[in-house]
């Protein structure tokens, strides 16, 4: 699992999320779809009421050996090993 904070452009080690039953399953719904085609170039991005919004995507090996398909700050999250 690779996290970005888009807010200071930085990686993101730990993270915890505190979601209502409604926001959990939207999260599931939004995830559902996206392993129907791992591989598509696609994500997904729920704003949870303007509090907060939650973007993410499915990463695979072949999607990593594209990485100037991401941005700059992606990339280097993206190709860190840790």
């Amino acid at each position: 699992m690779k996290m970005i904070d888009m807010g200071s452009k930085r990686g993101v080690k730990a993270l915890q999320l505190y979601l209502s039953p409604q926001e959990a399953g939207q999260f599931r719904k939004e995830l559902d779809r996206l392993l129907l085609d791992p591989e598509a170039n696609d994500h997904s991005h729920i704003d949870f009421g303007g509090n907060s919004e939650l973007s993410f995507s499915i990463l695979t090996d072949k999607k990593l050996g594209n990485l100037n398909a991401y941005s700059k700050i992606e990339r280097e999250v993206l190709a860190d090993q840790e």
